[in-house]
């Protein structure tokens, strides 16, 4: 049998930070991706890891149920960085039953407990509801290309469901996200006679403008659940010397969606307001869920909540996940151990009693009554 607790502990200490989405960075969850294939070969549950991008691969495991409900589960492998935490790969436990390190809920320690109890139940012979994907994704943190390569299979289920740290609550809506680069470009010249250069910083303030205002309308949209929608940019950079007139200017946008919004017509928008005065180039696109809390599948997993012990509860959050890519394929929700307020944050850690009742919520799902 997995340990659960042991191989959270064994994938923190395996770093796998995602690079800036500005660089480009090959092999960051390898190590990781090839600990979950052994653990898989080990226990004769056959797995596939197809490319997404260089060096980095997803971990794909089916168990097949003709006739069953298709389900697809998600967690995925890569981290944000451990710089800003004392001991981030150390996976120590503290007095009070809690594991630190960086990716103990975001998402190593939901990881762990996907695999160690979908594995734990295949090899003891219980038999499976539905017929399940696993799927341990890559780069989420940055452009959930992870995610959005397993939608371009074609492949279809009847739910998806995220593990994403969300205090064992189940969140159905959520909003999606729209993120690019815009960078202007000038002509350098000595600062002591700036007309014989062009300021590529001076062509981008009127582009930040209208970007502002821009914002200011997608605000104006609002769901019930979610909020309104946001626009925010989220980084500049331009210039080389103080006595150089800068011949670049880069900005990020983040647009966070409601779930309604189609990312296709932001990007468009975006185009149009740039009007050609600079280079757009995006990041990411993702769509916002929502979804039925009365659907079947939906109500059997909140009954396996209850079994647990726990509290079945339904929440939505400003945030995107995984969930973002799959949304026009089925239906979606998210749920998992762990603490959204610790995920990034310098002092994440992951209660082991908690990893423990996800897990015992798992199998009261999953297994054939």
């Amino acid at each position: 049998m997995i340990d659960i607790i042991a191989l959270t502990r064994e994938l923190i200490m395996t770093p796998s930070e995602s690079s800036d989405p500005l660089e480009t960075s090959a092999g960051v969850e390898r190590k990781v991706a090839a600990r979950l294939e052994k653990l898989c070969r080990d226990h004769h549950v056959s797995c596939e890891t197809p490319t997404v991008k260089e060096g980095r691969d997803n971990l794909i495991v089916r168990l097949p149920a003709p006739g069953k409900p298709r389900l697809v589960f998600m967690a995925h492998m890569d981290t944000v960085s451990g710089r800003a935490m004392d001991d981030p790969f150390g996976a120590k436990i503290d007095g009070s039953g809690r594991i630190h390190g960086r990716g103990a809920c975001d998402d190593k320690g939901p990881l762990a407990c996907l695999f160690a109890t979908v594995i734990n139940l295949k090899t003891t012979g219980k038999p499976l509801a539905f017929d399940l994907t696993l799927a341990a994704t890559v780069d989420e943190e940055v452009s959930m290309a992870g995610a959005g390569a397993l939608a371009a299979t074609g492949e279809t289920w009847d739910l998806a469901i995220a593990l994403e740290p969300t205090s064992l609550k189940v969140i159905t809506a959520h909003k999606g996200a729209w993120r690019c680069r815009v960078i202007t470009r000038g002509r350098a010249a000595h600062s002591s006679v700036p007309e014989h250069g062009y300021n590529a910083i001076y062509k981008m303030l009127p582009i930040i403008t209208d970007l502002r205002e821009y914002g200011q309308a997608l605000a104006m949209e609002q769901n019930p659940q979610l909020g309104r929608a946001t626009l925010a940019i989220t980084r500049i950079s331009g210039g080389t010397s103080l006595n150089i007139i800068p011949d670049r200017c880069e900005i990020g946008v983040d647009i966070r969606l409601l779930p309604a919004m189609v990312p296709e017509k932001i990007a468009a928008d975006i185009n149009r307001i740039i009007k050609g005065r600079g280079e757009v180039e995006e990041i990411y696109q993702g769509r916002g869920i929502k979804t039925d809390n009365d659907l079947p599948l939906v109500k059997s997993f909140l009954k396996a909540i209850e079994t647990a012990g726990v509290r079945a509860e339904t929440i939505t959050a400003p945030f995107a996940t995984d969930c973002s890519r799959l949304a026009h394929i089925c239906p979606c929700i998210v749920w998992g151990p762990g603490d959204i307020a610790l995920a990034h944050r310098a002092e994440e850690r992951i209660e082991i009693k908690e990893l423990e009742t996800a897990s015992r919520v798992l199998e009261n799902f999953l297994v054939k009554k």
